[in-house]
């Protein structure tokens, strides 16, 4: 307990040299790694167009340390959707005719890793490294978790510490073999199509001119998303390798499972070559006495179900949840799978 001042003396000497405050350190908030990100952005937006064509980073590695990750990790895919909302916006308000936006990537990337030092320099738990790049062929491949001799540098925009300016530079991969990726922190997010419209031309319609009444052919089909043999669609996206696949759900029950030997035989199984994926990872059945779908997770990695965290259970003793028709299901963070019932 410390000692509380009784004297002149004792008082004038606070006075003259104040007592030292002992406090936490500061954390990084939420807001703060959504500003980065969007600083980073608007950097490489400014930085990468050319002409009349927009273009923009839309692969991100953002890093902090340990103990900030540990305490954002349930935050990160509000974080991710808050951002994607922001650079969507940015792009409508600088659509301009004869403006086009142009991007090298079909889906925004956003990797996130716990780390104490980076390039050299210390993460402090106040501190966010964010450094975007075109593409994300780079950051993985084998050379961000094992970094090689001789392995190419990346083209990124990184912030400098210490100015708040962001300056283009080849970052040189070993920087990234103290970071951890490992976590559950990677998230793809699809590009929306109707962003990279080109704008329409605000203009004052012309008269109508008459012509001659001509019989219209007759409509065709738009051709089914959905084959009639199968119970349900789902649409797989593997952001560690950037692909995507489609699987048809004609079994009532089938397996997610990571691509292995000793499961090629059984015909019910979705084999994804992703190593983000456990074998088995989950199961979806449709149960005939409630007509619904429902998931089982079995993965020790995080399974989210339209972004709530499914429980774990044993293969031999699954915890069913509901699976609603048009779902979302995210395996350890990197495999995305977009669920459609059929029924």
């Amino acid at each position: 307990m410390e000692k509380t001042p009784t004297t002149f003396w004792d008082q004038l000497g606070n006075l003259l040299v104040p007592r030292r405050q002992v406090t936490t350190p500061r954390t990084v908030s939420n807001e703060q790694i959504l500003q980065e990100l969007i600083r980073c952005f608007d950097t490489s937006l400014n930085r990468e167009s050319i002409g009349t064509s927009l273009l923009f980073d839309a692969h991100y590695v953002i890093i902090l340390h340990p103990s900030s990750y540990a305490e954002r990790l349930a935050a990160l895919p509000v974080i991710v959707n808050e951002a994607v909302t922001a650079f969507n916006e940015r792009l409508k308000q600088r659509n301009h005719e004869p403006n086009r936006i142009v991007t090298v990537a079909s889906h925004w990337h956003f990797k996130f890793g716990p780390g104490t030092e980076f390039d050299g320099k210390p993460i402090s738990p106040a501190d966010v490294e964010v450094i975007g790049s075109l593409t994300g062929a780079s950051l993985e491949n084998d050379s961000v978790s094992s970094p090689k001799a001789g392995s190419v540098n990346l083209k990124a925009t990184r912030k400098v510490k210490n100015t708040n300016v962001y300056e283009k530079l080849d970052l040189n991969l070993p920087a990234f073999s103290q970071i951890d990726f490992r976590e559950s922190g990677a998230f793809a997010v699809r590009i929306d199509p109707a962003i990279l419209a080109p704008p329409v031309a605000d203009a004052t319609p012309a008269e109508p001119v008459a012509q001659p009444a001509v019989a219209a052919p007759p409509a065709q089909p738009a051709p089914s998303p959905i084959r009639p043999d199968a119970l349900a669609r789902i649409d797989c996206y593997m952001a560690d390798q950037n692909v995507e696949e489609t699987y048809w759900m004609k079994d009532r029950e089938i397996v997610i499972a990571r691509r292995e030997p000793d499961n090629e035989l059984f015909p019910n199984y979705i084999r994804l070559t992703s190593p983000y994926v456990s074998n088995p990872h989950a199961r979806i059945r449709h149960d005939a006495a409630s007509g619904q779908f429902q998931l089982a997770s079995f993965s020790r990695h995080e399974t989210r179900l339209n972004e709530q965290v499914v429980e774990r259970s044993e293969p031999g003793n699954p915890n069913w949840v509901e699976l609603p028709g048009s779902s979302q299901i995210l395996l350890n963070g990197v495999v995305t799978l977009t669920f459609q019932s059929n029924l």
